[in-house]
């Protein structure tokens, strides 16, 4: 029996679920949900992904409003945000604090299909924080995921099918990820080679950025890698 309280906090419902951890649950098992989160990277991989994602985004699409990565390496003292919002509704926020990191997505056509439900689980309280910041929307949040330091592993607040946490193929699949989906959504085909360079944090040429984006300058990027803390430098003299 499933028992529900409102949780003022945060203002949603958390569902408490009574029986043994092992349970099967809508199909799946502590086993079978572990095998896909332990493809996760670490976070310093997850924050590098995450920066060569908005990097791209941002040379690809110059407008902000029309990226659908972007991330802020400054969000606030000694916090770091990535997000993802794909104008439908869907979108996911990752938060870099001393405590770790934690991330929530919302999948819009999940929920639309009956596959997945709205809610959080249970969760440790530095999550709690976490969902309660209203930049973060945790009144929409179809999954919930988090990685803190005292621990060093990944953790979820029920079992997921890699199904459910569908939006963060591109932490798992990486630069091949990000090319298939960039070709397809800005209608061209995007060179595998420079994406693979810019997700290893090489520095960024005017020959590269000219693969990408023949109508952008160096100059024109120097504001968003400051942004999203790109460590390399623009090699202007190339």
């Amino acid at each position: 029996m499933k028992k529900f309280y409102m949780d003022d906090r945060i203002g949603r419902i958390l569902k408490l679920k009574e029986g043994e951890s092992g349970k099967m649950q809508d199909g799946i098992t502590n086993d079978s949900a572990a095998v896909w989160m332990d493809r996760l990277p670490s976070i310093e991989a997850c924050r590098q992904i995450f920066q060569a994602a908005a990097v791209l985004d941002a040379i690809l699409s110059p407008e902000w409003e029309l990226r659908y990565y972007s991330y802020n390496q400054s969000w606030y003292s000694k916090e770091e945000m990535a997000s993802m919002r794909d104008g439908e509704g869907s979108h996911y926020f990752a938060w870099f604090s001393p405590q770790g990191l934690m991330m929530k997505g919302f999948d819009h056509e999940l929920v639309e299909e009956g596959a997945v439900s709205i809610g959080v689980d249970p969760v440790p309280e530095n999550v709690a924080e976490f969902l309660r910041e209203p930049a973060f929307m945790g009144e929409q949040t179809t999954f919930c995921l988090w990685n803190l330091y005292s621990d060093n592993k990944w953790s979820a607040d029920r079992l997921y099918r890699e199904e459910d946490c569908r939006l963060l193929r591109l932490l798992v699949e990486g630069p091949e990820y990000y090319q298939k989906w960039a070709s397809w959504y800005y209608e061209r085909e995007v060179d595998l080679e420079t994406i693979r360079r810019i997700f290893a944090h090489e520095s960024i040429s005017a020959q590269q950025l000219h693969v990408l984006n023949p109508e952008l300058t160096l100059e024109d990027l120097e504001e968003d890698l400051a942004e999203i803390g790109y460590l390399r430098t623009l090699e202007h003299g190339e």
